[in-house]
């Protein structure tokens, strides 16, 4: 389904019913990313969007953490929904931080996964550079997902679905690399890291002990800053973590905080 917003055809997806949770996924990933998540929530109306950038929301123009953040007001509001529960992963949990300080009011409960203030130098860095090469034609962007997939997830991951034949799904239609640019060039101009102490909605950091992408302190320095925040550092998981290893956390601070 598409919202037609100000500046913006957004894609979403929602299921289910109950009280609304809009995820909000991180860069170069679209609504799929959520595709485990989403049987978890049952009782819930869980909505999924395409962030400017990826799958299949039309846009013109550069992406902003901000801009992105309004567009998921805009669609609350063509919903009629006047509270939320978010979840952001990633690059979604900045895009979320600027909801919880800017529209705090229209959310129920935050919650963030693998998340950080200001950017990770090194992970923009690499990132960033290889989304520039892939865009000139360099690599493809095949060869992008897998450097991502790389850092995303640990050693354990890949020996555990090496053992049983499986291996890390390469999209069979990749981002356009310009765009992913843009996203990534978006975490170069917010820095929420003096006002996150002022966040006042019930929050959930969730983070993977072995992250390599965000290191853990950043998703401790959120944990820290919140407060009454509760924060969850999962042993021998990476940048991306199965929905499964926090969904008890998870519901439980929905369920203690209904509308």
């Amino acid at each position: 389904m598409f919202a037609e917003l100000e500046g913006v055809k957004l894609y979403y997806e929602e299921v289910g019913s109950g009280e609304p949770v809009i995820l909000i996924a991180g860069i170069n990933s679209n609504h799929r990313f959520w595709k485990g998540m989403i049987p978890l929530l049952e009782g819930y109306r869980v909505i999924t969007i395409d962030n400017r950038g990826v799958g299949q929301t039309e846009y013109e123009g550069e992406i902003s953490i901000d801009g992105v953040a309004d567009d998921v007001i805009g669609l609350m509001d063509m919903l009629g929904i006047q509270k939320a529960h978010v979840v952001g992963w990633s690059w979604g949990s900045q895009i979320s931080q600027s909801l919880a300080m800017r529209y705090g009011d229209r959310l129920q409960t935050l919650t963030l996964v693998s998340s950080y203030q200001f950017r990770p130098y090194r992970s923009a860095y690499f990132m960033g550079c290889l989304a520039s090469i892939a865009k000139e034609g360099g690599i493809s962007a095949e060869s992008m997902n897998v450097t991502f997939n790389a850092f995303c997830l640990t050693e354990s991951a890949f020996e555990k679905m090496a053992k049983n034949g499986i291996s890390v799904p390469i999209p069979k239609h990749p981002e356009d690399p310009a765009e992913v640019i843009k996203q990534i060039r978006s975490m170069d101009n917010f820095d929420p890291t003096e006002h996150t102490k002022d966040i006042k909605v019930p929050t959930l950091v969730v983070h993977g002990a072995a992250d390599i992408m965000v290191e853990p302190k950043k998703g401790r320095a959120i944990g820290e800053a919140i407060e009454g925040c509760t924060y969850i550092e999962i042993p021998d998981m990476g940048h991306t973590i199965p929905p499964e290893y926090y969904i008890e956390p998870l519901k439980k601070l929905l369920s203690e905080h209904k509308m």
